[in-house]
């Protein structure tokens, strides 16, 4: 069974990777319309193969649809989400689901009162190297995790803020466009409630909207992580740097095929301090047994199945009844409110406590 999809929208991340994702064998959906206000993207759509619909009244009354995902610019989706939940379609749209917590909010309380399923296009979820990473940590392979920087770093400066990703009432900006995502990777793999945030959210080379934004999270456990996207960086710094209580590992770029890992060794850990004092003269005043362990070096290339398309393949196995939704709402929300607080942490120069 394949189970059918419209677009409300049909520009570059739906006509690429969506149309690809759902026409793979080994994902059981089948792109059958798309809605777009623009002429050329309508005229793309049809050459696609898709009925074509120039408003949203007509696409909605054509119906049919097991999934309707919404790809247009960010100011539209709250509308066009609650539309199509009222109209008694589930519901995916492109991230980010808005442009603050509280439209996501109001698309929750419309799929609730719906029944409908309302998710989010969170497809790096599925990156090599975040997965990757994940996994390094479940596996405690640097002990208890107790830093984690994640960043995005491009030398293209005002070239990345293109078309109504650099309007401000259209929801764009860098925090909303690449911070999204690293956030709701740091969110998901951090599994646990956040207590502070920290930011800085800056304008450089954009007259409208921010194209750098370093943004600082405090979790219950005491657990740090650091995100940082910046649109201009000639030598930029690695995709990702963890620090546990027992090593550090490193991934340079995004898609990195292994992570450089440098720990304290198991005789180190097992040696009794204060013989190990004895052997390195320490006398003058005690110090920790990390200062005197000894290291050893890897890599850890350990990255579980999937790819972006797995993303349609979970929602396949919800509308089947076989599987949980994995990008569920309520982490929609709370990353929304993480932004909803950096931007606000920025502008009044305050820590925000959740």
């Amino acid at each position: 069974m394949a189970y059918k999809v419209g677009f409300i929208g049909f520009g570059g991340m739906i006509s690429g990777y969506h149309l690809g994702a759902i026409r793979r064998d080994d994902v059981p959906f089948e792109a059958v319309a798309a809605f777009d206000i623009d002429p050329e993207r309508r005229e793309a759509a049809e050459k696609a193969g898709l009925a074509v619909y120039s408003t949203p009244e007509d696409f909605f009354e054509a119906g049919g649809y097991d999934l309707v995902v919404v790809g247009t610019a960010n100011n539209y989706h709250c509308e066009m989400v609650c539309r199509a939940l009222e109209a008694g379609f589930n519901v995916m749209v492109e991230k980010p689901a808005a442009r603050n917590a509280g439209e996501v909010r109001k698309m929750i309380e419309v799929s609730e009162k719906t029944g409908k399923l309302f998710t989010v296009h969170q497809n790096r979820r599925w990156d090599p190297d975040f997965l990757m990473v994940k996994q390094a940590l479940a596996d405690g392979v640097i002990g208890k995790p107790r830093v984690i920087e994640s960043r995005i770093h491009s030398a293209n400066g005002n070239g990345d803020m293109y078309g109504w990703r650099g309007m401000k009432d259209h929801g764009g900006g860098m925090l909303l466009d690449w911070g999204v995502h690293m956030l709701d990777q740091l969110l998901w793999m951090a599994g646990e409630p956040v207590k502070t945030v920290s930011a800085n959210v800056l304008s450089y080379w954009s007259e409208e909207v921010d194209d750098y934004a370093k943004v600082i999270l405090t979790f219950e456990s005491g657990l740090v992580a650091q995100m940082e996207v910046a649109t201009y960086s000639p030598i930029p710094l690695p995709r990702w740097v963890v620090t546990g209580d027992r090593g550090a590992f490193r991934a340079d770029e995004i898609g990195s095929p292994a992570l450089n890992v440098r720990r304290i060794t198991e005789d180190s850990l097992s040696r009794d301090p204060v013989k190990a004092f004895e052997d390195f003269k320490v006398v003058e005043r005690l110090q920790s047994r990390h200062r005197i362990a000894g290291f050893e070096e890897f890599s850890y290339n350990k990255t579980p199945g999937g790819g972006w398309h797995s993303l349609y393949q979970n929602l396949a196995g919800v509308l089947a009844g076989t599987e949980e939704l994995i990008v569920k709402p309520c982490q929609v929300l709370r990353c929304l409110e993480v932004i909803d607080a950096a931007f606000r942490s920025s502008e009044e120069g305050v820590k925000v406590t959740f």
